[in-house]
C-alpha cells in the first residue's frame, strides 16, 4: 500500500478523483475551492495540483484545462477511500429475480451471473471457472420415471447439481432403481471428475448389470467437463464504448484484448488470497490503456468456483462494484446452496 499524502493533498485529490468518477470531467481549482474547499484560497488549492502533477497523481493535457487523474491517483484512491456500500433496492431486486430460479447446468449458473454482473454495473464482466478436474463427484441420485427411463442426478462438492433424463434397456422398478443407486455412488462418489478413466477399471464386476447406466452417467460427466474447459465467460463486451473519455485508441486496443479469452482469462484469475484483486492502467491490465480490472473469489460451500470480473474504465465507481460482486457472490452461493437442498428433501 502506498503512503498517506499529507492532509490537505489527501482531501484535494480525493475530491479531484471523485468529480472525475462522476461525469469525466476535469475540475478546475477554482471549481474545487467553491465545492469542497471554501477554507482554502483558490492560489494554494492550485499551488497542491501542481504539486499532485508533479508527483504523478494528475495530469493537465492543456495549460488552460484543470487536471485529470491518473493510474497512480485512482490506486491511491482505491487503497484509501473506496469501502462498499449498500445497493440501490432496484439493484437487489435485480440481482434476487436472477438468483430465484433453479440451476441444472454449470453454463446457465455461469452466463446468469455474468449479465446480471455486466447490467447492474453497466461495465464488461467476466467469469473464469475453476478447472473442473478438480471437482468432487458428492453424490449420484437416480429418479424411477416409467419402465425404461430415470432421471440421473450428479451433486458435486461445490454444490453445482447436473440432472439428465435418460432412457435404459433395463426395467426401470424399485429394485433396479435401489441396486442401481448404491453401485453408482460405491464407484463415483468421492471420485474427482478428472479421474473418472479410473473408475471402470476399478468395478467390472458391478458393472456386468449397469454397464448401460455406467455409460450414460459417464457421458452426462464428460459433457460437465466439455462445457467447463470454455472457462471464460463474458457479458457487455462493447460496455467499454459508452463512457465518454474512452478515446478511438483506447476502445480499438480494448477490443482487440478482450478478444482474446486466454489473457483476458489470465488477467482475472487472480491468484492471491484476498476478497478483492484490482488491478488499474495499461501496466497492470495486459495494455488495456485507462481501464481496470476488478475481481472477487466465488466460493459455494467453502469451496472455490471461479473467480468473477468486472473491467470498465479507470474512473469506474469502484464502491459500487465492490458491492456488487459481494451481493452477488452471497446469492450464487445460496442459490445453489438451496438448490442442493431441495434435492436433499
Amino acid at each position: 500500500m502506498s503512503g498517506r499524502l499529507p492532509e490537505r493533498k489527501h482531501r484535494i485529490l480525493k475530491a479531484v478523483v471523485e468529480e472525475y468518477i462522476k461525469d469525466a470531467r476535469q475540475i478546475s481549482s477554482g471549481e474545487l475551492q467553491s465545492k469542497y474547499f471554501s477554507d482554502i484560497s483558490s492560489a494554494t488549492i492550485r499551488a497542491e495540483l501542481a504539486a499532485l502533477s508533479d508527483m504523478g497523481y494528475l495530469a493537465q493535457p492543456h495549460t488552460s484545462a484543470g487536471r485529470l487523474p491518473t493510474s497512480k491517483a485512482y490506486k491511491y484512491y482505491v487503497e484509501h477511500f473506496v469501502d462498499r456500500r449498500p445497493l440501490r433496492k432496484q439493484d437487489v431486486a435485480m440481482i434476487d429475480a436472477s438468483f430465484s430460479a433453479k440451476f441444472n447446468a454449470v453454463e446457465d449458473i455461469v452466463k446468469t451471473t455474468a449479465k446480471v454482473i455486466s447490467d447492474v454495473t453497466n461495465y464488461t464482466s467476466v467469469i473464469v471457472l475453476k478447472n473442473v478436474d478438480t471437482v468432487v463427484i458428492k453424490e449420484i441420485k437416480l429418479v424411477g420415471l416409467d419402465g425404461h427411463s430415470a432421471l440421473v442426478i450428479i451433486i458435486t462438492d461445490s454444490g453445482i447439481i447436473r440432472d439428465k433424463v435418460i432412457k435404459l434397456n433395463n426395467v426401470v422398478d424399485d429394485e433396479f432403481i435401489m441396486s442401481a443407486t448404491l453401485m453408482l455412488n460405491k464407484i463415483f462418489a468421492g471420485c474427482k471428475v478428472g479421474e473418472l478413466h479410473l473408475a471402470e477399471a476399478s468395478v467390472e464386476k458391478e458393472l456386468k448389470e449397469f454397464k448401460e447406466l455406467f455409460d450414460n452417467v459417464v457421458a452426462i460427466l464428460e459433457t460437465y467437463c466439455s462445457v467447463s474447459d470454455e472457462s471464460v465467460y463474458m457479458e457487455g463486451e462493447s460496455k467499454m464504448l459508452n463512457y465518454p473519455d474512452a478515446d478511438m485508441s483506447s476502445a480499438k486496443r480494448f477490443l482487440s484484448i478482450i478478444d482474446n479469452k486466454s489473457l483476458i482469462g489470465a488477467l482475472v484469475d487472480s491468484a492471491e488470497d484476498i476478497e478483492f484483486s484490482v488491478k488499474i492502467g495499461k501496466d497492470e491490465t495486459a495494455g488495456m490503456d485507462k481501464c481496470a480490472v476488478i475481481t472477487a473469489k466465488y466460493k459455494v460451500n467453502g469451496r472455490e468456483i471461479g473467480h468473477a470480473g468486472v473491467i470498465g474504465p479507470e474512473r469506474m465507481d469502484y464502491s459500487k462494484v465492490m458491492s456488487v460482486l459481494s451481493y452477488i457472490g452471497n446469492a450464487l452461493n445460496n442459490a445453489i446452496e438451496g438448490g442442493e437442498g431441495e434435492d436433499d428433501e
